[in-house]
């Protein structure tokens, strides 16, 4: 029994390793003092990171992916919360069905539902920008909405429902007085889940953008088609870094709720 936990634990660490020591990597080299990507780097600077910043097609991408990521995370987050009260609390036909239409994009490989988005968007002669972007985004954001909606649901006490009707509350009222007080922590959890899906998702951007549409994905992997330089390397840590403080705060507004 002693050895089978120490080779479990060897076995965990090793897994953490292999996923995780690229990105430490990556945030590492963001402060190489060469401007080439030499491992271990000669010095340590901030330089690439004031790069980042003075260079006007960075600040064009963050900002287009934050206007992205917001509009696609209030749309998933409004739909997957309705969509998973109306599936968990209601029993009707076809409900397996759509459930797994809804759940579907989490399964469907992204560069599939990202063709079939720009075939419709041809079809009907809608060029490639924000509002397909937008689209794109709600789609994939949608089931993982769903999915943390729906489990803080199904731990949620119905009679407390059920006493506020009883006092003279309609449905709406119910839903926004009780229910949504309730499972405030799972639609935050949501929202900021697909906020980080859309702020740093690059194959249905790239289907999507049509030309000139710039995203820190895509600029990105424009910078890195000629030079991996030390200033990729910083574009990406802040990405990491606010993939990482987005589960942060949410964990700690979960944690909170619960207390």
């Amino acid at each position: 029994m002693g050895l089978r936990w120490i080779l479990l634990k060897v076995w965990t660490a090793a897994v953490y390793c292999f996923l995780f020591l690229p990105i430490v990597a990556v945030i590492f080299m963001s402060f190489n003092g060469s401007k080439y990507s030499i491992f271990p780097p000669p010095g340590f600077t901030l330089k690439w990171y004031l790069e980042a910043t003075r260079d006007p097609n960075v600040l064009l991408a963050i900002r287009n992916s934050l206007m992205i990521a917001v509009c696609a995370s209030a749309g998933a987050t409004t739909i997957g919360t309705l969509a998973a009260v109306g599936f968990v609390r209601n029993r009707f036909r076809l409900r397996e069905i759509l459930s797994v239409l809804f759940l579907s994009p989490m399964i469907i490989p992204e560069i599939i539902t990202g063709i079939a988005l720009l075939s419709m968007a041809t079809l009907l002669n809608i060029k490639g920008g924000y509002g397909l972007i937008v689209v794109g985004h709600i789609l994939i954001g949608l089931p993982f909405v769903m999915t943390v909606v729906s489990a803080r649901l199904h731990g949620f006490d119905s009679s407390l429902e059920e006493a506020a009707m009883d006092l003279g509350a309609d449905e709406v009222m119910t839903f926004r007085r009780v229910t949504m007080p309730l499972i405030m922590p799972g639609i935050i959890g949501g929202a900021l889940l697909s906020f980080t899906i859309s702020f740093d998702n690059f194959m249905m951007t790239y289907l999507l953008a049509g030309t000139g549409m710039m995203t820190v994905p895509i600029q990105i992997y424009s910078m890195v088609r000629f030079e991996i330089n030390p200033k990729v390397h910083a574009l990406s840590a802040v990405i990491v870094v606010i993939s990482m403080t987005l589960m942060v705060i949410n964990e700690k507004i979960v944690k909170k709720r619960h207390a």
